[in-house]
């Protein structure tokens, strides 16, 4: 194909998987330039990126054959508020050691942004499934959870979305700390953002290391649906964050991570700038099998590369950021949680925690109200691209349901095959956003290779169930109001008016979550609390959690921009000392 026929979306696409194959060591210098310069980049620029590159992998390479004896922060997992923890640490002349139990971030199902939905259940998901419970019809729902750098930002939709003004006030409340509040949280959004739309000096910022777009060229079907929440009485806003924040609830099209067509995630954003420096080392394909503890300090991690024990030290602290639900295994493992569940497993306890792994929680996504489209779509950006957020009831604070849509026909296994959908056919998910259930996740053994045991307990709480009922009555509206009908050849699921009854079981049936896990290690200013407002662990020295663990209550919304927040934070945190 010749340079002049090719896009500039395709062109810097393509430009985009070669940097990622120079890094990941598929291909080498030479032909990088070759390959570069036959798209037409520029040969200064190009030779400037393939030094860079090649530095970075020589560098990143080296180091991992050569570890140093001690870092001044050890980081164990490399997800999305690891890499803006390592990321600000590195930045600031700190010496880093960034460790991920999953690959590169190189796959083309990471970079291209529409095959987000392959990855799930693939070595780049740690493949947990939830305990069968009879809340939801005695099904074990997945609660994929990444493997590999980047987190969440790598495998997600891509949907930068902050949260309600009043998470942030709750997390201040319950810390003690106004550092947690809104306005800290909007300044601090203000600083990472690149914002591409509007100026908005309150809400938005420009020119920091995260690139977000509103959906670019978005299927007609999203605008219609913003058309049919009009025509409802529902307000709609210029832009899904913002004043969106503060308000009642309204709709808008999506913000996301994608540039030019290809995924813009957190390891981009934050650490490949830095991968040539000396002072930050990222360990991929490692596992953490627990914290060396002596004299009632963490001095250090015990983990596993290609078979081979290591012992990796700190001279500072170490900070767990593995997630809701390897965060609280790695502790508990360590000897920090419930003395009597450590017991079952013969670990003696060095600090009786016992919220460690409680207070598990995820956003639920319903799965799904579908309707038959007249022709095939080819879904764009990430295939949702028009989203919002209402309240269950008019005396709640704040919005707890968010309605998605999205362009294929997403559906539970249950759901698929009772109605089973057509290709041709998008969804309107109803998604809970301040579940008042709770869960937790156990041990399996003391033996670090296992799953730990996850009881989601989602829909436990009859008030979850009510909520999500009214949910399905709202998708149902917006999908059949008038603007819709262009799109609308039938309603595939579910088809009808449901009794109370029925509706019921079309929940409980349908429920899948958003993979939002959360709150296994809770931030407080109550003895009982994990961590304090500084993220410390408490009856422990030289450990920290930088992650959504911390969250004593879920943000209502996706979670990636929150956990951003939260790796910001502890940067800001660790950095004043």
């Amino acid at each position: 194909m010749r340079n002049e026929r090719l896009t500039d979306g395709l062109r810097h696409a393509m430009l985009d998987k070669l940097e990622a194959s120079m890094l990941n060591g598929a291909i080498g210098r030479r032909r990088f330039m070759q390959w570069s310069l036959a798209l037409g980049a520029s040969f200064a620029a190009t030779r400037a990126l393939a030094d860079q590159l090649a530095d970075a992998r020589a560098n990143q390479d080296e180091r991992a054959n050569r570890l140093a004896d001690t870092y001044e922060v050890v980081i164990c997992g490399g997800g999305t508020s690891g890499c803006a923890l390592a990321g600000r640490l590195a930045e600031a002349g700190v010496n880093v050691l960034l460790i991920e139990a999953g690959g590169w971030d190189t796959a083309p199902s990471v970079l291209d942004p529409r095959l987000w939905f392959t990855n799930l259940g693939t070595p780049l998901d740690w493949g947990d499934i939830s305990v069968p419970t009879r809340s939801v019809n005695d099904r074990a729902v997945a609660s994929h959870m990444a493997k590999v750098l980047g987190g969440g930002s790598s495998i997600n939709a891509t949907i930068w979305v902050r949260g309600h003004r009043n998470n942030y006030e709750d997390w201040a409340a319950a810390s003690g700390d106004d550092a947690w509040g809104y306005e800290s949280a909007l300044k601090i959004f203000r600083r990472v953002e690149n914002w591409q739309g509007p100026d908005d000096p309150r809400y938005r910022g420009k020119g920091g290391k995260i690139w977000v777009e509103s959906s670019q060229d978005p299927l007609p079907v999203a605008p219609a649906m913003l058309e049919a929440v009009k025509s409802l009485g529902m307000p709609v806003y210029a832009d899904l964050n913002g004043a969106r924040e503060e308000s009642a609830g309204g709709f808008a099209l999506m913000n996301h991570i994608i540039r030019d067509g290809r995924r813009q995630n957190m390891a981009k954003s934050y650490l490949y700038p830095l991968l040539d420096k000396a002072n930050l080392t990222v360990l991929t394909g490692t596992h953490v099998n627990r914290l060396i503890v002596e004299g009632g300090k963490v001095t250090g991690v015990e983990a596993v590369r290609d078979g081979k024990t290591l012992r990796l030290r700190t001279s500072r602290e170490v900070v767990l950021s593995q997630g809701a639900i390897r965060t609280p295994k790695t502790l508990m493992l360590s000897g920090i949680g419930d003395r009597d569940h450590l017991a079952e497993h013969g670990i003696a306890s060095r600090v009786h925690a016992p919220e460690v792994g409680r207070n598990f929680h995820d956003h639920i996504l319903h799965g799904g109200c579908i309707w038959e489209s007249p022709e095939q779509m080819a879904h764009r950006n990430s295939g949702a691209e028009a989203s919002g957020f209402w309240k269950s009831d008019d005396s709640l604070a704040t919005p707890d349901l968010n309605i998605v849509q999205i362009e294929l026909p997403y559906a539970s296994e249950v759901v698929a095959k009772d109605y089973a959908p057509p290709n041709n056919a998008w969804a309107l998910c109803a998604g809970l956003v301040d579940p008042k259930s709770r869960g937790h996740v156990r041990l399996k053994s003391a033996d670090p290779a296992d799953a730990p045991i996850v009881t989601a307990n989602l829909l436990e709480d009859p008030a979850d169930l009510m909520a999500l009922k009214k949910g399905i009555d709202l998708c149902r509206r917006i999908g059949n109001a008038q603007p819709m009908a262009a799109w609308s050849k039938r309603e595939v699921a579910p088809g009808k008016d449901l009794d109370d009854a029925a509706k019921g079981d079309f929940v409980r049936n349908g429920t899948t979550t958003f993979f939002h896990q959360v709150g296994t290690c809770r931030m407080g200013k109550d003895d009982r609390a994990v961590v304090d407002a500084a993220l410390k662990v408490r009856g422990i020295e030289g450990l920290r959690v930088v992650d959504g663990s911390i969250m004593p209550r879920i943000s209502t919304c996706a979670t990636m921009a929150t956990c951003v927040f939260i790796g910001e934070r502890g940067a800001d945190i660790i950095l004043a000392g």
